[in-house]
């Protein structure tokens, strides 16, 4: 288990203002009477200093909406592209217009996540408790796609939306959004009620959710995913749904972490536990408290001996405190390991092994980003796009990155000619003399192979 000096992105929450009031909201700090805090320019310059520092390599801007609060937006992708940070947005679109639109990808803003949570618009509207919304949020997608904005839509799946996976991603694809997540539902850890959660939707629910997802991207095309993981032993069959196996759990893999606003920081944005506060402690100090998530003491004992337990990581930790009391807990999707059939099968091509053996050559891109880690190196291939590698890999990769020079399997090692097919599926490393081949390298990008046993 690698566990990392600092967490590869963080999701920052640049205002608490909404222009909606999402039934499923995660943000637990959201009452109606709480005054809306954003940050001001003044500390957005801090955090960012901090970020640098830390070696933090992405920063995903939230909300609240961050639309709302338009100038300190601008700021904020200034002042993160100014310090070589990459970066990008979650929004309703609500409030997009073509001249923002324009400005964000002049300040070198490319994707934006947002809410499309139904085709129905009293469905939608029902979830975001804003009547109009809907119209509202689809003008948006049309806004922000037709002046070269790439988007990517999230559907929350709940009893109310269950059936309708398959014609809101097709709705999302004709509007020009290039993924679809459907995303199960985590209760709210302030939740009253269990008995009205959509935590309690059925593994047979969320599988025929899933399957609609499947049939989205074979009838059109469209990327798919989530961004809440499955516990991969309620999939069983990983090979068929391996566009849900390798996302796992950013706060246990020591991915991504949480800041609000005032400077509370939690290791999920789900979570309502403070660590601590960023202007008032070191980095430091309250990244070490995350510990517990990264030293597997929050994965459940019944995934022991699990091969895939640092993929999956016991599924959704705050879905499992909420539902059954510990952080520990079973995910109530869990079934078991032995539940899973069919593994998870590695990208790989013997065409391409056939290449690299005859000599292949290799560069390394300049925007590979490298972070030293005790006794290994984390590789973060773009965006929030990383792996870890073994430090002799790493410092050969490093040295062909500052060079500029090619390399091929004699140079990396003969025994490493699994990993080195490995990095070009993961767009680590590049090869003129594969450039005429068919190659999807995309179906490599979500998984870090370094995390199957």
């Amino acid at each position: 288990m690698r566990i990392l000096s600092a967490p590869i992105s963080v999701n920052l929450v640049l205002t608490e203002a909404c222009n909606l009031n999402c039934r499923h909201c995660y943000n637990f700090w959201r009452p109606e009477n709480k005054k809306s805090v954003t940050l001001a320019k003044e500390k957005i310059d801090k955090l960012i200093a901090v970020f640098k520092e830390a070696g933090i390599f992405h920063v995903i801007i939230n909300g609240g909406e961050p639309f709302a609060r338009f100038e300190f937006l601008e700021y904020t992708l200034q002042t993160l592209n100014r310090h070589n940070f990459t970066f990008s947005c979650n929004s309703n679109l609500i409030l997009a217009t073509d001249d923002m639109i324009k400005k964000l990808l002049d300040l070198g803003l490319d994707h934006i996540l947002t809410s499309l949570n139904s085709y129905d618009a009293q469905t939608n509207d029902f979830m975001v408790s804003s009547k109009g919304a809907h119209s509202r949020i689809t003008k948006g997608i049309e806004t922000a796609v037709k002046n070269g904005m790439r988007v990517s839509a999230n559907m929350i799946i709940g009893k109310i939306n269950k059936d309708h996976v398959y014609k809101t991603g097709l709705l999302a694809h004709n509007l020009g959004c290039g993924k679809f997540f459907g995303t199960r539902s985590v209760p709210n850890v302030v939740a009253n009620n269990m008995d009205d959660v959509d935590s309690k939707m059925s593994k047979e629910d969320y599988l025929c959710a899933i399957n609609d997802l499947l049939r989205l991207k074979i009838d059109t095309g469209i990327m798919i995913g989530t961004l809440v993981s499955y516990p991969l032993c309620m999939l069983g069959d990983l090979e068929k749904y391996r566009d849900f196996v390798g996302r796992g759990c950013p706060s246990q893999s020591g991915n991504r972490l949480n800041i609000n606003p005032n400077g509370d920081v939690q290791v999920c944005v789900h979570s309502n536990e403070t660590l601590g506060n960023i202007f008032e402690q070191s980095f430091k100090e309250i990244w070490a408290k995350t510990l517990p998530w990264h030293d597997g003491s929050l994965r459940n004992p019944g995934c022991a001996g699990c091969k895939y337990i640092d993929v999956c990581m016991s599924g959704c930790r705050i879905t499992s405190s909420v539902c059954n009391k510990t952080l520990n807990a079973p995910d109530p999707l869990m079934t078991g390991p032995g539940d899973i059939y069919r593994d998870y099968k590695l990208v790989s091509s013997k065409e391409i092994e056939k290449k690299v053996k005859q000599g292949c050559r290799f560069t390394v891109p300049k925007r590979i980003r490298f972070r030293q880690e005790e006794g290994f190196f984390v590789l973060n291939i773009r965006w929030a796009n990383a792996i870890t590698v073994d430090q002799a890999q790493g410092e050969i990769l490093k040295k062909y990155w500052a060079s500029g020079k090619s390399f091929s399997l004699a140079e990396f090692g003969e025994k490493n000619l699994k990993l080195l097919v490995q990095l070009f599926f993961k767009d680590a490393i590049e090869s003129g003399d594969l450039k005429d081949m068919q190659i999807d390298k995309m179906l490599g990008c979500s998984f870090d192979p370094s995390a199957l046993r």
